[in-house]
């Protein structure tokens, strides 16, 4: 994949296009601390369509929960049976066009 860093501030801040067309998305991470953890807010900009938004929040959720697994040294969860799970219920909470 190709993108382009569109803001960096390090250790708080990193934002990236997702692909490299004038269409592509945004993808920002931003770090804030919270008595002795860490918040982490994921914002993905200038999705396409219902189906893309619901697809990208569902990989993000599952991709942050095996990597909460891992900080807690859990065996992490599978990635396509959380994602499938995680996207149904997407699917019924985000708005039909």
């Amino acid at each position: 994949m190709k993108g382009r860093i569109t803001r960096c501030d390090p250790p708080r801040l990193l934002s990236y296009t997702w692909g490299d067309t004038r269409e592509a998305s945004e993808v920002t991470f931003e770090l804030s601390p919270r008595g002795g953890e860490v918040l982490l807010v994921i914002t993905h900009r200038r999705l396409g369509d219902r189906k893309e938004i619901v697809g990208v929040a569902s990989g993000w959720h599952t991709h942050v929960g095996i990597l909460i697994d891992h900080l807690h040294s859990r065996e992490p969860r599978p990635f396509w049976t959380t994602f499938l799970k995680i996207e149904d219920e997407y699917e019924k909470r985000i708005a039909a066009e």
